[in-house]
């Protein structure tokens, strides 16, 4: 009985008081500062925002990351990307740890069972530790999405509004957001004036930081791309994030969960039907807009809140306790290798430590391209490597006499050693290749490249004879 109320107290554990705030805080930083400072992160649309950060601090020059535009990480990183991408990337676990102890205390004032397991499960699953150690802007949009329904459940309703124009701009997907938090204010019977106050600022905020986007592109700047991940691809990036057995764990909870889940459904407790908005908003974008699997980050909180609510707590603590576990030591993993072969291992090194190697690999293979010698006058296909050669190139440039990046929504712009009179493209298509063969330059193409222009041209880079760069 007495072991009991001692399990039952710690899976209910209130990190929101001291000490376990602060022994919380303490080992969130502690595990994450090995990672900050191994490059901007593996997404190459890290790079782009570090590419458009230097721009604009060393030339103010604004060409975003990226369309449709994520303008706030962007500005805020342009004050401190010259102190390197250990400054930015902490910047990004500073945010993410704020957005912990705003889950704890969600948790908590709504009363939701096993908030101590929860509150641990959101701040050390693989997906969020990872991508809380990068530049990328996953979750910026998610640390102030839960700031936003902070700042509404303590009725704060302008300041709320502050934080959801926050959060567009961070990323401009986070808007589907709306939906579910004017369900809540709706539900709740507030006065129009506070929704008013809500909007106005949400809009205002967003509007305010997407107004240097507009002026440069103009409405070019509303532009979707297609959806780039199968439905294999899917499930490969749920097992490597979460690991098999938690997989396994979690649809068990949900099959044993069904007559819970329509309780939840016919006969709601507080905010029962707000999570449920929310996780079928986020479902429902993702199955539009398939394009990474990242984009699926914003919906943990919610999901973590859902199957407290519906599953037997027995396998929501294995869920979480796998989960966590996951980030350091992998059980069934599935690895491609560079022949396409896969290959399954029943142990290997956790989701965490591999994502440390492959960016010490990106690094250490960026470096290579550059320093591979080939002769002057060539153009290397070199595709996602450009936005993380141009920043680590001190000899590269999109212009002569200064160092400075290029606009990645420009698909012809591409970086130049001119003392070397080598050039760094992303991509082309057959015609302006045939070109540059035609006035003498040699072609190269880095490993990746061939598969990638037959996809999106539909030519094949060896019949055109561009060679493979010797890179190692």
């Amino acid at each position: 009985m007495i072991q009991k109320q001692r399990f039952d107290e710690l899976m209910d554990l209130d990190w929101l008081q001291p000490p376990h705030t602060f022994v919380l805080i303490i080992v969130f930083i502690a595990l994450r500062i090995p990672m900050l400072f191994l490059g901007f992160g593996l997404d190459p649309d890290a790079w782009r925002i570090a590419n458009a950060a230097f721009d604009l601090r060393n030339h103010f020059i604004y060409h975003t990351s990226r369309f449709p535009g994520y303008p706030l990480p962007e500005f805020v990183n342009a004050l401190f990307v010259d102190f390197g991408w250990t400054a930015t990337n902490s910047i990004t676990m500073i945010l993410s740890l704020f957005s912990v102890l705003a889950f704890a205390y969600l948790l908590k004032s709504s009363r939701v069972k096993n908030k101590g397991i929860l509150t641990a499960t959101y701040a050390f699953i693989p997906l969020l530790w990872i991508n809380s150690t990068n530049t990328m802007d996953y979750m910026w949009a998610l640390s102030f999405v839960l700031f936003t329904w902070y700042f509404l459940v303590r009725t704060k309703y302008l300041t709320a509004g502050i934080m959801m124009g926050l959060a567009i701009g961070s990323r401009p997907q986070t808007v589907l957001f709306l939906i579910p938090f004017l369900y809540l204010l709706i539900s709740g019977k507030q006065d129009r004036r506070n929704i008013v106050f809500f909007m106005f600022s949400c809009l205002l905020i967003s509007a305010v930081l997407f107004l240097p986007i507009y002026i440069t592109y103009g409405i070019a700047f509303l532009h979707q791309y297609p959806p780039r991940t199968t439905v294999l691809q899917i499930g490969y990036q749920v097992i490597k994030n979460f690991g098999l057995p938690s997989i396994i764990v979690l649809l068990i909870l949900f099959a044993t969960s069904l007559k819970n889940f329509r309780v939840m459904i016919l006969k709601p407790e507080e905010n029962d039907r707000f999570i449920l908005v929310s996780v079928i908003t986020l479902l429902a974008s993702f199955v539009i807009t398939p394009y990474h699997f990242e984009y699926l980050i914003p919906i943990v909180p919610f999901g973590l809140v859902l199957i407290s609510r519906i599953g037997k707590r027995t396998l929501l603590v294995l869920f979480g306790f796998l989960s966590i576990l996951h980030s350091i030591l992998v059980f069934g993993s599935i690895q491609y290798s560079e022949s396409g072969r896969i290959r399954i291992r029943v142990a290997d090194y956790g989701a965490v430590y591999n994502n440390m190697i492959a960016r010490r690999k990106q690094l250490s293979f960026a470096k290579n391209i550059m320093e591979t010698q080939v002769e002057g006058g060539s153009v290397i296909l070199v595709g996602h490597w450009l936005p993380i050669i141009a920043y680590l190139g001190e000899d590269l440039s999109s212009i002569p006499g200064t160092k400075r990046m290029f606009d990645s929504n420009a698909p012809k712009d591409g970086v130049w050693n001119f003392e070397r009179d080598i050039s760094y493209r992303y991509l082309m298509d057959v015609e302006e290749l045939d070109k540059l063969k035609h006035e003498g330059h040699m072609l190269y193409y880095v490993p990746g490249m061939r598969e990638y222009t037959l996809e999106t041209y539909g030519y094949d880079l060896l019949t055109h004879g561009v060679s493979r760069l010797p890179v190692h």
